[in-house]
């Protein structure tokens, strides 16, 4: 809707510069003092509604609804190693990047293979022959997923492969994106990323990851009812800087989302850190309502591990939490879990929490972590 409809015709005779049917009435209609002195007011406040008028419109612009903001997933990035468990992943990464209108890259790794010193020249020229049907067969993978994201959703795909660390190469791509999506590795299979590497991915990637459960995607129909995918959100919050990081990470996809459940959990007997945990939920429910996003704050109690839990868990922290999470998100019927990854490099080791493994190692969604 154009601001200019509010105007009135005195303010048209300011701004076309005095002349024309209009502006001759009103000279004709306004040539005393007090007359002048009332087109003055007329003219402030005509221009006090236009830059009200102006701030309704950015505030509810189609744009805004559409999700053109500085918030807003414009590229996406897919990493794709196998023929079963990343077709998981990509479809769900096609799907959003249809739904969102972004672009989409899938990326391709091959296993860098020695042929260099130490190998005779009949074996190096295998080795090269190896690595050759690697990338033929890798890139025959890509271009079949892409031909279906053409057909499927008029989307087009850039399929990149590269040789080099899984890892590494991820997190460069990953620099020029908004979102990555990788796949949770089947123990069966070889296709998707370890605990390990999706360890060391989180805690160097510069945007959020979401990884895929190599289970697969259940239809978005049958889970939340939802023709579309990412619509039930459960956030879990702790009130730390990673869980921070995750909400603002995922605020595009939280403002699609028709359910979002703000979930912390306080440990049961403890009144002051109950009272303290659900005021840091009315918080993070404020700030995303400001954004637009209504969630529901749920606060669940967590009772002390036993020691046989602890020993039959081995000695693993918050694994109960985990459980809790997936359980609470099975009730609720979300299709994706949004938290805060947690981890730090000590010596040469990476050292996961308690919480950010277990949902690597056992999700039944897919999860969303930022570090």
């Amino acid at each position: 809707m154009p601001a200019w409809w509010l105007v009135p015709e005195v303010t048209l005779m300011r701004i076309n510069g005095g002349s024309g049917p209009v502006q001759a009435r009103l000279r004709r209609r306004n040539r005393s003092p007090m007359a002048a002195a009332s087109i003055a007011d007329l003219f402030d406040e005509s221009r006090r509604k236009i830059r009200a008028m102006e701030r309704l419109l950015r505030t509810y612009s189609p744009l805004a609804d559409e999700g053109f903001s500085m918030a807003s997933i414009r590229d996406l990035v897919v990493h794709v190693n196998d023929d079963v468990v990343s077709r998981h992943a990509f479809e769900l990464a096609s799907s959003l990047a249809a739904d969102l209108g972004a672009g989409l890259m899938a990326v391709l790794v091959a296993a860098p293979v020695n042929a260099g010193v130490g190998l005779s020249a009949e074996t190096a020229s295998l080795a090269q022959q190896l690595a050759q049907a690697q990338r033929r067969t890798l890139l025959g993978i890509g271009d079949r997923l892409a031909a279906g994201a053409r057909q499927r959703h008029d989307l087009a795909v850039d399929v990149r492969c590269v040789d080099g660390d899984p890892v590494e190469v991820l997190q460069s791509h990953a620099r020029a994106a908004d979102l990555l999506i990788t796949s949770q590795r089947d123990p069966a299979r070889e296709g998707g990323l370890s605990t390990g590497q999706s360890a060391r991915l989180l805690v160097g990637a510069a945007c959020p990851v979401l990884t895929v459960p190599y289970v697969g995607l259940p239809a978005a129909e049958a889970v939340s009812g939802e023709a579309a995918p990412l619509r039930r959100a459960l956030v879990a919050w702790a009130d730390t800087r990673e869980s921070a990081r995750a909400v603002r990470d995922a605020l595009p996809l939280l403002a699609r989302a028709s359910h979002v459940e703000l979930v912390s959990f306080a440990k049961d007997g403890q009144s002051d850190g109950s009272s303290q945990r659900r005021a840091a939920l009315e918080r993070m429910v404020t700030y995303l309502a400001r954004h637009g996003v209504q969630a529901l704050p749920t606060l669940l109690s967590q009772a002390e591990a036993s020691v046989g839990e602890r020993m039959r868990r081995g000695g693993v922290p918050d694994v109960a939490v985990a459980e809790a999470l997936l359980s609470h998100a099975a009730d609720m019927h979300a299709d994706f879990i949004v938290m805060g990854g947690y981890g730090h490099s000590r010596l040469w080791e990476l050292v996961l929490g308690g919480v950010t493994r277990t949902m690597l190692e056992t999700m039944t969604v897919p999860v969303l972590m930022s570090h």
